[in-house]
């Protein structure tokens, strides 16, 4: 082989190296940059929760609503690459902060419904957050919470309407599509219950009313503020 083409030879294999050297250092780069991305992701997420936790506790459910939502958005390929390399067992899932979210649509609409008024508004805001959720099986339970609470509304309005007897025929309808596990809804019926049987004078549905409770406080160990507070309603 003549001394030119051994250089060229070489070269060639040099200049081979070079491009494999840069494309590993290309590669390299590329994966810095996306764990540096999911490690900011993973911190703004963190801070939206925690933002979100303490409105929650002021008592301003919009906003932590909103913080939630914002949180459930930061969920991308660098976020899940981030955790891959960095494991933890404290990271909040997708699935989680939807379910955190429509927790607060629900819980919220729970408290107008306790009151007899609609909450035509929060059920709406805790249909928007079920695209977040990405398990079927769960989605579905949560598809039926939030469907049942669309209904309580409903007859809430038609109790302030005046139309006491449709709505109580509608109620055994709402019964039948609920969940079993639903506890707000079986504290909503008794709270109904009541109101109807107070609103036609009615003393075998204020009966049926007091039989439901009593099983909520006893055998369903259903105690809590409401329960205490429905006990207070039913005497007076």
């Amino acid at each position: 082989m003549k001394i030119t083409e051994s250089f060229s030879v070489v070269n060639k294999r040099r200049g081979g190296l070079k491009v494999i050297v840069a494309l590993i250092v290309l590669v390299g780069a590329l994966l810095i940059g996306i764990f540096l991305n999911g490690s900011l992701a993973q911190e703004k997420q963190q801070n939206l929760l925690a933002k979100g936790y303490e409105q929650y506790n002021d008592g301003d459910l919009d906003a932590a609503l909103k913080s939630f939502s914002d949180a459930a958005e930061t969920f991308s390929f660098t976020l899940s690459f981030y955790r891959t390399l960095k494991s933890s067992d404290q990271y909040v899932t997708q699935n989680e902060l939807g379910e955190l979210a429509i927790s607060i649509c629900l819980a919220a609409a729970h408290d107008s419904f306790f009151a007899l008024n609609p909450a035509p508004d929060w059920v709406e805001k805790a249909k928007e957050q079920l695209p977040i959720i990405v398990e079927p099986e769960r989605k579905k339970e949560l598809e039926q919470l939030v469907n049942t609470a669309g209904e309580i509304s409903k007859l809430c309005v038609d109790f302030a309407a005046g139309q006491v007897e449709k709505a109580l025929k509608d109620l055994k309808k709402v019964e039948e599509n609920a969940l079993g596990t639903d506890q707000d809804f079986f504290i909503f019926e008794i709270r109904f219950l009541i109101a109807c049987g107070k609103a036609l004078n009615e003393p075998a549905i204020l009966a049926q009313a007091r039989e439901l409770l009593f099983f909520a406080t006893t055998d369903a160990g259903i105690n809590n503020s409401r329960t205490q507070r429905l006990w207070g309603i039913l005497t007076n």
